[in-house]
C-alpha cells in the first residue's frame, strides 16, 4: 500500500469525499485530484498537513506503511476525533504528573499537591455558569 492508497483509507474511514478532505487539510482540491489521479505522489508538507489534522493516525503507518493505521490501534472513526460529539464529562486530570514532581524540591511537592475546588464555563453570549 503507497501513500496515495494510505490517504484513500483516510478518507473512507473518516467519511469524508477528496473535496472535503482537502479542505480539511488545508491544501487546494486540485493538488489533492493530482495525487488521487496518481499524477503526484503527496508531499512531506500534505502527509504534515494530513497528520496535524488527524491526531490519531500514526505517522509510522501513513509515511512508511509500518503498523497500525490509529495510534491506539483501533480502526473506529470515534479515536480520529480530538474532542468526540458524545463526550459529556471531561476527563479528570492530576497534577503534578511523576515526571514534573521528580524535578521539583520537597517544598514544591507539598505546595503543588491540589485539587480541583471549582471551575467557571465562559458561553458567547456572556453568560456564565460555575460548577
Amino acid at each position: 500500500m503507497n501513500e496515495r492508497d494510505r490517504l484513500v483509507k483516510i478518507m473512507e474511514s473518516e467519511g469524508m469525499s477528496a473535496r472535503q478532505f482537502s479542505q480539511e487539510i488545508g491544501i487546494s482540491a486540485g493538488a489533492i485530484s493530482n495525487i488521487m489521479s496518481g499524477r503526484n505522489k503527496p508531499s512531506l508538507d500534505v502527509l504534515q498537513a494530513v497528520l496535524r489534522r488527524f491526531r490519531a493516525i500514526s505517522c509510522d503507518w501513513l509515511i512508511m506503511g509500518v503498523g497500525n493505521m490509529y495510534l491506539s490501534g483501533n480502526d473506529e472513526l470515534s479515536n480520529s476525533l480530538l474532542f468526540p460529539k458524545d463526550v459529556t464529562e471531561a476527563p479528570s486530570v492530576e497534577l503534578p504528573t511523576s515526571n514534573q514532581s521528580s524535578l521539583m524540591s520537597n517544598e514544591e511537592q507539598t505546595s503543588s499537591c491540589r485539587s480541583v475546588d471549582k471551575i467557571l464555563i465562559f458561553y458567547t453570549d456572556g453568560t456564565f455558569e460555575e460548577r
